[in-house]
Protein backbone atom coordinates (compact mmCIF):
# COMPACT_ATOMS: atom_id res chain seq x y z
CA UNK A 1 0.00 0.00 0.00
CA UNK A 2 2.72 2.46 0.63
CA UNK A 3 4.26 1.90 -3.00
CA UNK A 4 0.87 2.79 -4.22
CA UNK A 5 1.08 5.89 -1.86
CA UNK A 6 4.54 7.22 -3.62
CA UNK A 7 4.32 6.07 -6.67
CA UNK A 8 0.79 7.15 -7.55
CA UNK A 9 -1.64 4.41 -8.93
CA UNK A 10 -0.64 5.00 -12.30
CA UNK A 11 2.63 4.56 -12.03
CA UNK A 12 2.13 1.67 -9.35
CA UNK A 13 -0.24 -0.10 -11.75
CA UNK A 14 1.99 0.21 -14.56
CA UNK A 15 5.17 -1.16 -12.78
CA UNK A 16 3.24 -4.33 -11.59
CA UNK A 17 1.62 -5.33 -14.45
CA UNK A 18 -1.78 -4.38 -11.92
CA UNK A 19 -4.86 -5.20 -13.99
CA UNK A 20 -3.57 -7.32 -16.99
CA UNK A 21 -5.64 -10.20 -15.13
CA UNK A 22 -8.87 -9.06 -16.38
CA UNK A 23 -7.79 -9.16 -20.24
CA UNK A 24 -6.84 -12.76 -20.23
CA UNK A 25 -9.71 -13.89 -18.35
CA UNK A 26 -11.81 -12.05 -20.51
CA UNK A 27 -10.25 -14.09 -23.99
CA UNK A 28 -10.63 -17.02 -21.64
CA UNK A 29 -14.23 -16.49 -21.05
CA UNK A 30 -14.61 -15.31 -24.63
CA UNK A 31 -12.95 -18.93 -26.27
CA UNK A 32 -14.55 -21.27 -24.37
CA UNK A 33 -18.09 -19.48 -25.20
CA UNK A 34 -17.48 -20.00 -28.98
CA UNK A 35 -15.15 -23.55 -28.69
CA UNK A 36 -17.04 -24.84 -25.40
CA UNK A 37 -14.92 -26.61 -22.85
CA UNK A 38 -14.33 -29.89 -24.25
CA UNK A 39 -11.84 -31.28 -27.13
CA UNK A 40 -13.70 -33.67 -29.47
CA UNK A 41 -10.57 -35.46 -30.61
CA UNK A 42 -9.62 -38.55 -28.10
CA UNK A 43 -5.58 -38.92 -28.22
CA UNK A 44 -3.14 -36.26 -27.25
CA UNK A 45 -1.82 -34.94 -30.69
CA UNK A 46 -5.46 -35.46 -31.84
CA UNK A 47 -6.42 -32.64 -28.84
CA UNK A 48 -3.39 -30.22 -29.85
CA UNK A 49 -4.45 -30.22 -33.30
CA UNK A 50 -7.67 -29.43 -32.73
CA UNK A 51 -6.94 -26.95 -30.12
CA UNK A 52 -4.64 -25.15 -32.20
CA UNK A 53 -6.67 -24.56 -34.92
CA UNK A 54 -8.96 -23.15 -32.87
CA UNK A 55 -6.44 -21.06 -31.55
CA UNK A 56 -5.77 -19.84 -35.04
CA UNK A 57 -9.48 -19.29 -35.98
CA UNK A 58 -10.32 -17.38 -32.82
CA UNK A 59 -6.91 -15.10 -33.29
CA UNK A 60 -8.75 -14.52 -36.93
CA UNK A 61 -11.80 -13.66 -35.38
CA UNK A 62 -9.85 -10.89 -32.84
CA UNK A 63 -7.55 -9.21 -35.51
CA UNK A 64 -10.58 -8.69 -37.96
Amino acid sequence: MSQIRELGYEAWAKLTGYGRRWAVETSYSTFKRLFGELSLARGFEGIVRELVGKVAFYNMLVNM
